[in-house]
Order: structure tokens, then sequence, then C-alpha cells
């Protein structure tokens, strides 16, 4: 990865691996800064390559594919625990705000369960 990040939420999509968002390493260091930062890594080629930031810079982010959007939940935007979600459009590099969480929350695993 282009940059050394901790807290980092990762998903798969289309085969690539996507590190979104997290904080600087380590994160004891006074200054340790947030990351909007989204990585993509494409296996075929062993390269790392720069997409569309986030809107905000999130922290212990939980990442999800659900259909074809990849979607950053929550957070911690070193102030308080985020309700924020945003959902990833790959095929358009393209993140939009989708509705909120209920409650703020950091380090949550969110997965889609197909019933």
């Amino acid at each position: 990865m282009a940059k050394r990040r901790g807290g980092v939420g990762v998903a798969t999509w289309n085969g690539f691996l996507y590190a979104i968002g997290g904080h600087d390493a380590p994160a004891s260091s006074l200054a340790s800064r947030l990351s909007d930062c989204v990585e993509r890594y494409d296996p075929q080629t062993d390269a790392w390559t720069a997409v569309a930031p986030m809107s905000i810079s999130r922290d212990a982010v939980g990442v999800c594919l659900l259909g074809d959007r990849l979607y950053a939940v929550g957070g911690y935007d070193g102030t308080v625990y985020l309700n924020t979600v945003e959902a990833y459009d790959p095929q358009t590099n393209e993140w939009t705000q989708v509705a909120p969480l209920c409650l703020g929350r950091a380090g949550a695993c969110v997965v889609a369960v197909k019933l």
C-alpha cells in the first residue's frame, strides 16, 4: 500500500482487495492522523492503486460488499463514533451517503447475509 495504516476496513469486489480508511500507524503516536484514503489491490499486477476517497476520515470502519457496492459503516473520526454510512460504486469510482445508523459505532463486523 502507498500509506502505512492501521484500523483499516477491508473487503473484496470483482477480484480486487480494497483497503478503506484507518489511521497512520502507529496509533500511539500523537502525530497519528485518521484517513479517508481508499486503495485497491490488483493481484494480477501485484499493484495498489488509489481510488476515490471517502467523504470523511474513518478509523475502525466496518466494510462490506452488498450487491455491487462497498459500504463503509460507522467508524471513529477522532472525536465521536460515527453513525454515517456511505457506499462506493467501483464502476463509477464515487462514494454516496446512504441512510445512517441509529447509533454511532466503530470496529463493527459488517456482513451481508443471503437468506
